[in-house]
């Protein structure tokens, strides 16, 4: 039962992509039936400037594939949020599913002052080899902090 009286969907092109991230984020991981692949066109997934993480830029005939998640409480994206930090805020989105529904949902994007790396594609396979052990510890200790300030 969630907290509150509607959910959202949210699709995530990035570390959230990640089932043991995601779920240390919520607290919770969603169940399969909450989580299908999406695709986003228009945008091409890069690393964010001196950064292990990704943003998205704008690209023609680009595709970023990523995770819809539906079903999210209010809390889920005040926790989801409270990770992002500063540097990302939510925007609108449209998304197509595998199915080939096409789902208008909200994503976290960049906020102005971040700087891609666009020489660099970011790929989930290699940020899990590379950076999710020590990511997993950070996030853990964040989302410990969460709600006592």
């Amino acid at each position: 039962m969630t907290d509150d009286l509607h959910t959202r969907g949210m699709f995530f092109f990035g570390t959230l992509m990640d089932l043991d991230l995601l779920a240390l984020v919520l607290g919770r991981r969603p169940d399969t039936a909450q989580r299908e692949v999406a695709f986003l066109r228009g945008q091409r997934r890069v690393f964010v400037a001196g950064k292990p993480y990704p943003m998205l830029v704008p690209q023609q005939g680009g595709r970023v594939e990523g995770l819809l998640v539906n079903g999210l409480s209010d809390a889920d994206v005040e926790r989801l949020a409270y990770y992002e930090g500063w540097e990302y805020v939510t925007d609108p989105v449209t998304v197509r599913t595998l199915a080939g529904r096409e789902v208008a949902t909200e994503m976290f994007t960049a906020s102005s002052g971040v700087l891609p790396d666009s020489t660099r594609d970011w790929k989930l396979d290699l940020w899990q080899r590379k950076y999710k052990p020590e990511a997993l510890v950070q996030v853990a200790q964040t989302m410990a902090r969460y709600g006592r300030f």
